[in-house]
């Protein structure tokens, strides 16, 4: 698993994705057990990591929120990725709930 982790990791950062937060969920979700955040400079910033992130992860179940690209969510099995600009990240805190449980 921190394999996968680190190559989710180097692939946002790759794209010039930026605040990078890993949230171990271990034994307090039912459904994923890391969640990963980051930030894109724009839109299409966050659909270039998208994109390199669905051709290098391990496990892709599912992309959510591609066509407005403000916040991207990919389900890959045990790992949830999101991928916000700025303001979608400011706006929706999600790095409050993790940092809250």
């Amino acid at each position: 698993m921190e394999k996968e982790i680190q190559n989710i990791i180097d692939i946002i950062e790759d794209k010039k994705g930026k605040d990078i937060k890993v949230y171990d969920l271990k034994g307090k979700s039912l459904f994923f057990d890391y969640s990963i955040l980051c930030t894109g400079s724009s839109t299409r910033n966050v659909d270039a990591i998208v994109q390199e992130l669905k051709k290098g992860m391990e496990i892709v179940k599912g992309i959510e929120g591609l066509e407005e690209a403000n916040w991207v969510l990919i389900d890959g099995g045990d790992i949830l990725v999101s991928v916000f600009t700025q303001k979608a990240r400011e706006y929706y805190q999600i790095d409050e709930f993790y940092g809250s449980i």
